[in-house]
């Protein structure tokens, strides 16, 4: 093992050069990145061929663009209402929505927890096996420099896990685009299927392999390093959910109540299409804001309606949304923010391992 990566230069003495080093790295990783080459491939067939069908049960019944709201609509000129009994139109969408569903939110969940395996299983390992042994202290020895055993260690798996990342993501991104107008019960802002599409689902996983090797290079174990990177990581997951609503600020719609007090509904294409839950209530005379839950200690009806009379309810009522053209700008936002977290954290492994003593 002492031989491998060494050159023996005339002048120099035995001199560890960066593409030996670099095949070092290859060969010590050599199992896993074929291992993770075998897992890519795989999931990749299983998203093609998963499209590919429903695709193809989409053209077979006409149903491309159409989808199921539970009241009447039409599809092409067929009216899909349910409560009109069973057409062949709405039996369609249901068989879709039976077979396609469940794989899709799955196959998302599945790339959603990627960048935390990622970390755990890569990142975490990659200097805490080797510090925890003591192998590291061979190639200090040599001329070639920490930090340029650091960088060495982190370009592979980094560009590795990064462009993997990026061929599954975009294939996901492909099938629910195919998909999304079938589903749009399912909000785009949600887990899935916005932490599993879009360059803010590649953007952790560059995040969360340098959380596990900074976790690795202090804490110099590796199975205390697995178990912190894979907390670390949730926690990124969960704080990214909490701030996603305030990356843009939300779109108000307001509506009137008609003659008979019901209230207009918001716009089809805008009421399926958006991110919904940011908020809704009634507005004032002075168009004040009053959310819903300012009266939610009412038991009743008549002690709901009171509650807003006295706070100066009008008949407007208001809903907070992010629209569809909300997407692609909170995307690149969360990537931005995985991205420069990920470059503070490559600049801490290369601060401390300069600093570290041998």
């Amino acid at each position: 093992m002492s031989a491998i990566g060494v050159r023996i230069g005339s002048s120099s003495g035995a001199r560890l050069r960066a593409r030996g080093l670099v095949w070092l790295v290859a060969r010590q990783h050599r199992a896993a990145l074929w291992a993770g080459l075998a897992v890519v491939a795989a999931i990749a067939a299983y998203i093609i061929w998963q499209r590919t069908e429903m695709v193809g049960s989409m053209r077979a019944h006409d149903i491309q663009g159409c989808a199921d709201w539970n009241w009447k609509a039409l599809c092409h000129g067929r009216e899909i209402n349910p409560d009109r009994g069973t057409t062949p139109t709405a039996e369609a969408l249901r068989h879709l929505s039976d077979t396609y569903r469940t794989p899709l939110l799955n196959a998302g969940r599945l790339l959603i927890a990627l960048p935390a395996l990622i970390g755990v299983f890569i990142g975490a390992p990659l200097f805490a096996r080797e510090l925890e042994t003591g192998t590291h202290r061979l190639v200090w020895t040599q001329s070639v420099g920490r930090t340029r055993w650091l960088v060495a260690k982190l370009a592979l798996p980094l560009v590795a896990v990064t462009v993997g990342t990026a061929v599954l993501v975009g294939l996901y991104t492909w099938w629910w685009r195919a998909a999304r107008a079938q589903f749009q019960d399912i909000a785009w802002g949600t887990a899935v299927p916005f932490d599993a599409t879009g360059p803010a689902a590649v953007a952790l996983a560059p995040l969360s392999f340098l959380l596990g090797a900074a976790a690795g290079l202090l804490l110099r174990r590796t199975l205390p390093a697995m178990a912190g990177t894979l907390g670390a990581t949730a926690g990124v997951q969960y704080g990214l959910s909490v701030l996603r609503p305030h990356l843009m600020v939300p779109r108000t719609v307001v509506s009137e109540a008609d003659a008979s007090g019901q209230f207009s509904a918001t716009p089809l294409k805008v009421y399926f299409n958006s991110w919904r839950g940011m908020g809704n209530g009634y507005l004032t005379r002075s168009g004040e804001k009053l959310p819903l839950e300012r009266c939610s200690s009412a038991v009743s009806s008549d002690a709901w309606d009171r509650c807003f009379a006295r706070l100066g309810a009008t008949d407007r009522w208001y809903e907070e949304l992010h629209p569809a053209s909300h997407y692609w700008p909170m995307q690149w936002m969360q990537a931005g923010i995985c991205l420069a977290a990920a470059v503070a954290l490559a600049a801490l492994c290369v601060w401390w391992i300069g600093r570290r003593r041998a």
